[in-house]
């Protein structure tokens, strides 16, 4: 019982984490925006991913194996950005937050 207290209480504060991200990018509206139609945009994406997050996310964005499992230190491996993961479902404004 005391596990999944500990995991509830951790995937509440995520939350709060994420929401709070939210709302701070939404009430700063002058910051750049993200455009998968901007050429010079994502090949500068592509650029910063494979020297900053292919290492543990993987080069095809499948992430690092078992990454629903927490390993034996506590942490969760990197999971994948395709979409099998859960990237997807968090807003734009989020994930660029999280990864600023």
């Amino acid at each position: 019982m005391r596990r999944n207290q500990i995991l509830a209480l951790t995937a509440g504060i995520i939350a709060v984490g994420l929401s709070a991200v939210g709302g701070w990018w939404l009430m700063h509206p002058g910051l750049p925006k993200i455009d998968p139609d901007n050429p010079a945009q994502v090949a500068l994406g592509r650029g910063v991913y494979a020297a900053q997050c292919a290492r543990c996310h993987g080069a095809n964005l499948e992430g690092q194996p078992n990454w629903q499992e927490r390993q034996a230190n506590g942490m969760m491996p990197a999971p994948p950005h395709d979409p099998s993961g859960h990237t997807w479902h968090h807003p734009d404004a989020a994930l660029f937050g999280i990864t600023k």
